[in-house]
């Protein structure tokens, strides 16, 4: 016996009753805020680039670019079925809307364990940030955990004001990294960089080079929170027509300041010098160049705007987490409470105060182990989330295709088949390829990984669980009534 479609159980839509959202308050560009905002480019540029550099060398600009074009090809599908389908849950929605109640749940636990291993990464990271910010400037080094519950109680506070609040937090925050990431650039090609300005390494049989393909596990990463144009799809003016232009505004964006921004980095290294140059500290790489070309007091702004940076991607991630929890809620994956809004500023309060607790609760428990809060800590919660997107993406690709099958909506083969048949397979092999190369990012064997992983397992366990009962009380009752 099959389950019934998701379209009569669960998966909210436009049609759905409860507590309404802050509806109309979204446009595109806070949409496109809230995403370049999880996406935190200052903190990829700076943080994580260096890593990827050491893999790929001068064809590291590829590493963004490749993943860049793949995902515009998955928005092909995935903002067709944005225009004829609405939910809070995104990914989650989406999924039980293309299959059934039971895979639907289980993706929306799935999902949202996923994304919380991701919120309490990124606090974590701003923690230690802000305690070395702190400590450099006033000469006093707070505790690491006592900075990043601080910025649990922010985050929570500002995500509990309305919802286009956030949006304006977020905006100056973007701008400014974006800004700092300009002058540096500016500068670099200003001086010509280190060896003269070169196109070398930018090929298109490069894109098939072992450094390319280790580096796409950092690369990829960098594109997570695109999803969200979609969860606020109950807060947006004109939602079927926000939704994707905002989609594509994002990720285009991001592809080109990812791509553009790791040339530049390679310009003003030399391409001669990139091994010995990374020989050093990498996580230096950037502030040394960014002294070199822009001078010693923008590497000092750049030093504060990271913590900023980590903070813009822990609000949008709480945003994300909890309308997650607020889509379940209102659908009978979680209790129902959770899809409660608060009445003054329409956004999800009791959802927003239980993902508050979750993390802190975390971070608490992490405070009293020997771990190393960057190198172990940050890196284990965040690990889960980069296989959960691509997993949710594969099958909200597959579940596109099943949704347009019912009824084509006037779409074009391309929107509804032919993308994201295409874009589910290329993204079922890169989450093959990291997984058989997972140690590289935590450190951990075999049973270490499988260890951090046990949380996805069990939320999508539960979720198909709690999916499948669902579905035969829903039979029940729609059997009472006949």
């Amino acid at each position: 016996m099959t389950d019934t479609p998701a379209a009569t159980a669960v998966g909210p839509s436009a049609d759905d009753d409860g507590n309404p959202l802050h509806s109309g308050s979204m446009k595109v560009r806070h949409l496109v805020v809230f995403v370049i905002g999880a996406a935190s480019p200052l903190t990829v540029l700076v943080g994580f680039a260096p890593l990827g550099l050491g893999a790929a060398g001068a064809s590291f600009p590829l590493a963004y670019l490749v993943p860049g074009l793949i995902y515009l090809l998955f928005a092909v599908g995935y903002t067709a079925m944005s225009r004829h389908f609405r939910g809070s849950g995104a990914f989650y929605a989406y999924i039980s809307e293309g299959f059934t109640r039971t895979v639907g749940a289980g993706a929306a636990l799935l999902a949202y364990v996923g994304y919380l291993g991701g919120q309490i990464g990124f606090v974590l990271a701003c923690g230690v940030f802000l305690s070395a910010t702190v400590g450099s400037i006033a000469g006093l080094t707070p505790p690491i955990y006592v900075c990043a519950l601080v910025v649990s109680v922010v985050v929570a506070i500002i995500a509990y004001r309305k919802v286009d609040f956030g949006a304006r937090i977020l905006l100056v925050l973007m701008a400014l990294e974006l800004g700092t990431l300009a002058v540096f650039c500016v500068a670099v090609l200003a001086h010509g960089g280190h060896e003269g300005i070169s196109l070398a390494g930018i090929t298109f049989g490069s894109v098939f080079s072992s450094g390319v393909a280790g580096a796409f596990l950092l690369t990829f990463t960098s594109f997570v929170g695109f999803e969200q144009t979609a969860v606020y799809s109950d807060e947006c003016v004109e939602p079927a027509k926000t939704i994707s232009r905002a989609t594509y505004i994002a990720v285009a964006a991001l592809t080109f300041i990812y791509t553009f921004c790791a040339w530049v980095i390679v310009q003003a290294i030399g391409i001669s010098r990139i091994g010995d140059v990374l020989s050093g500290d990498p996580s230096a790489l950037v502030f040394t160049l960014n002294s070199e070309f822009a001078g010693a007091t923008m590497t000092e702004v750049m030093r504060l705007l990271i913590v900023t940076s980590f903070f813009a991607g822990c609000l949008a991630l709480h945003n994300v987490c909890t309308r997650y929890l607020f889509a379940m809620g209102r659908t009978g994956v979680v209790p129902s409470v959770l899809g409660r809004v608060s009445p003054t500023t329409m956004t999800p309060s009791v959802a927003g105060v239980v993902q508050y607790l979750l993390v802190s609760g975390v971070l608490l428990a992490f405070a009293f182990t020997p771990t190393d809060a960057y190198t172990q800590v940050v890196v284990w919660t965040t690990s889960p989330t980069i296989l959960t997107v691509l997993v949710l993406q594969v099958l909200t690709s597959v579940a596109v295709v099943r949704f347009f099958r019912r009824n084509d909506y006037g779409e074009s083969r391309w929107n509804r088949v032919v993308a994201p048949t295409a874009s589910a397979i290329v993204l079922a092999m890169v989450a093959v390829v990291l997984v058989a190369n997972m140690g590289q990012l935590t450190g951990l064997g075999t049973a270490g990984n499988a260890l951090i992983f046990v949380p996805l397992v069990v939320a999508a366990g539960v979720g198909l669980t709690r999916g499948f009962i669902l579905t035969r009380t829903h039979r029940r009752r729609r059997s009472g009534d006949q």
